[in-house]
């Protein structure tokens, strides 16, 4: 068995709180801070299952098509595995990978001639695409994208298990490594959302539509507060339901500007009666990784504030 990174969890989870964490000055560190020894993956945790993919052994060197792949990959500890990334892929800084343009045009022939045991994607490829790496003995995982914090759990879980296997188990807590990733990722989301406290909050897309239920900014936004738009999925303005109280918050995709916001006739009534406007970027929910915790840090910076017509 040839010999692969491992961070372990006690690691895996202080970079994760590094980042999630919320200090007196608001502050989140600029670059994923990760360590860990090399150490042999017994033969015992493979074959495992990823994505719903078997595995006969882990993964030595990957494609990440997705950027929220990639930042978990570099948390875990194993950037050095990655061969190829997508275009989209720009963070960590650190990244020296290969670019093999992205899941809606791969460039899959690069990928081939990379050799990776695996291509990550939260996407999924065409079946063709697909056919074309399995043919050249690539594995395809494509990871769930989650809409609430079990799935959160699960993103983190299934991508350390194509590293670690499911049944390798944390000797300090006994239970499965990649499960207790997994956890460890949503409790470190949950702490760092305890210092905000919404009250009541919508968020505006940079689609100008609402989020609801079963959408990820409805679960990560709803552990500091409770979201008034009830309805399932992204709402467009014209059919979300007003409620009679206006919201403490209306929470808006940083690419918004303040006209945006009042073209529509409901938010600026929102905004007329006392709801308070902030702004955040939209990636920390299109890359469910550890820095969605940043989502936090923005809404409390006093740079968001709620600003003037001009």
């Amino acid at each position: 068995m040839k010999r692969i990174a491992k961070i372990p969890i006690i690691a895996a989870l202080c970079g994760a709180l590094l980042l999630s964490g919320c200090d007196n000055g608001n502050s989140v560190p600029s670059e994923i801070v990760v360590s860990g020894e090399s150490s042999d993956v017994g033969e015992s945790y493979f074959p495992a299952s990823s994505c719903g993919v078997t595995l006969e052994k882990a993964v030595e060197k990957a494609v990440s098509l997705s950027p929220a792949a990639t930042e978990i990959i570099c948390e875990l500890g194993f950037q050095s595995a990655l061969v190829g990334v997508s275009s989209y892929c720009d963070y960590p800084t650190t990244l020296s990978a290969a670019k093999v343009g992205s899941t809606e045009n791969p460039d899959i022939n690069r990928i081939i001639g990379l050799k990776p045991d695996a291509v990550i994607t939260l996407s999924a490829l065409s079946e063709r695409e697909i056919y074309a790496l399995n043919q050249a003995g690539i594995a395809v995982l494509t990871a769930p994208v989650p809409t609430n914090m079990e799935e959160y759990s699960a993103l983190y879980r299934e991508i350390s298990a194509a590293f670690y296997g499911k049944e390798q188990t944390d000797s300090e807590k006994g239970i499965a490594k990649s499960a207790q990733i997994g956890r460890d990722a949503r409790s470190a989301l949950e702490k760092a959302s305890g210092e905000v406290k919404l009250g009541s909050y919508i968020y505006i897309t940079g689609k100008l539509t609402i989020a609801g239920a079963n959408t990820f900014e409805n679960a990560v936004l709803s552990l500091s507060g409770e979201n008034i738009c009830k309805e399932s999925g992204y709402i467009a303005r014209e059919d979300f339901k007003v409620p009679e109280t206006a919201p403490e918050y209306l929470i808006a995709d940083s690419s918004l500007t303040y006209a945006d916001i009042t073209s529509s006739g409901i938010l600026s009534s929102f905004l007329e009666n006392g709801s308070k406007l902030r702004y955040v970027s939209s990636r920390c929910f299109e890359r469910p990784t550890a820095r969605t915790a940043e989502v936090f840090t923005e809404i409390t910076n006093p740079e968001t504030s709620e600003p003037t017509e001009e």
